[in-house]
């Protein structure tokens, strides 16, 4: 079992928790089918002008589906379903879970055990290998293949999928160590799942190739891994540029306010200081957490954009200065960080 470390929580009413906490199949069914209406929407949208030959447009309409398809993932989909937290109804949750990990190569045996110790040692040094905080951690190349093909979320999960494949968990996706023991019977249902998954996509792609619509290789099996800009552009803020080893999740966590679009796409995520202290709150829920934190928490920044040029400005500062780390200022009347 993962060490556990005495976080901060920022107060909040007991009666109120418990209604933040209840869950809704309706919202998650409005949430889970929009994110595949609009998978939908853009594949046949692809597929369409496929058919017609209209090259030009295709190619526009595979970099859209693209650009979706980054919410799909661990970023977004895969992620709150992993916790659980969207439907009242688990067969529900777990249905949802498993279409969005295998469209998208994840695995849901791994991440959801990866992502419980994210959330128990939230950025501690040698602890937490799913985040792990460096000085500058991307460059330009990175930048570059966010709008093209990202080679390194490829590598990533794609090496750590064919050693699963395999039979082996060395080396992991976030390089746990290793993350099951050998006799853990979660470690035979991660090989499983790795195995049927990648069948099921050589069959799909075998099936499109004997039907000629070749342009669904793309948008199905290999859309994930190609124009991640934007999902990856929320993912980099919920932690970069903060302090490693601080128990205090309002240190380690950026909290920014997001428009209805993109607040939409990355399933509120956005409200990361608020998901990761009261982690059994729905996605659906945390603005009113939020508003119930607010007096204990940094104020958020707001807008998509300026918090991207926040966190990129973060980055410019640790390239000069790596032993530097952004600590937010507490409003007045806030309990003090909780430093160690």
């Amino acid at each position: 079992m993962a060490e556990r470390i005495d976080f901060y929580r920022s107060p909040v009413d007991r009666e109120l928790l418990r209604s933040l906490t209840h869950r809704s199949d309706v919202r998650g069914l409005i949430q889970s089918l929009g994110i595949l209406g609009m998978y939908a929407a853009t594949t046949a949208l692809c597929l369409a002008f496929f058919l017609r030959q209209m090259w030009i447009a295709m190619g526009l309409a595979c970099y859209l589906h693209a650009v979706l398809m980054g919410f799909l993932g661990m970023e977004a989909s895969v992620h709150e379903l992993s916790h659980k937290t969207p439907f009242r109804s688990r067969w529900l949750n777990e249905f949802f879970y498993g279409l969005f990990a295998f469209l998208t190569w994840n695995n849901p045996v791994h991440f959801r055990e990866s992502h419980k110790r994210h959330h128990q040692l939230t950025v501690h040094r040698g602890r937490d290998k799913e985040v792990v905080l460096e000085p500058a951690p991307f460059g330009w190349m990175d930048y570059l293949s966010w709008f093209l093909f990202d080679w390194g979320k490829f590598r990533m999960i794609m090496a750590a999928n064919w050693t699963f494949v395999r039979g082996r968990d060395i080396p992991d996706v976030f390089h746990w160590d290793p993350l099951f023991a050998e006799n853990d019977p979660k470690r035979a249902r991660m090989f499983l799942w790795a195995r049927l998954q990648l069948l099921l996509h050589l069959a799909l792609v075998v099936l499109f190739l004997w039907s000629g619509l070749y342009v669904l290789i793309f948008t199905v099996t290999l859309s994930y891994f190609f124009a991640t800009f934007l999902s990856r552009s929320c993912e980099i803020v919920q932690h970069i540029g903060m302090r490693s080893d601080v128990p205090d999740w309002r240190v380690t966590c950026h909290t920014m306010l997001f428009g209805p679009i993109v607040s939409f796409l990355y399933w509120r995520m956005n409200f990361h200081i608020e998901h990761h202290t009261y982690a059994a709150v729905p996605f659906y829920n945390l603005p009113r957490l939020h508003g119930a934190m607010a007096a204990d928490c940094p104020n958020p920044v707001q807008g998509h954009l300026r918090g991207v040029r926040k966190i990129l400005g973060l980055v410019r500062r640790q390239r000069r200065e790596p032993d530097w780390c952004y600590v937010p200022e507490m409003p007045p009347g806030a309990a003090p960080a909780k430093m160690n």
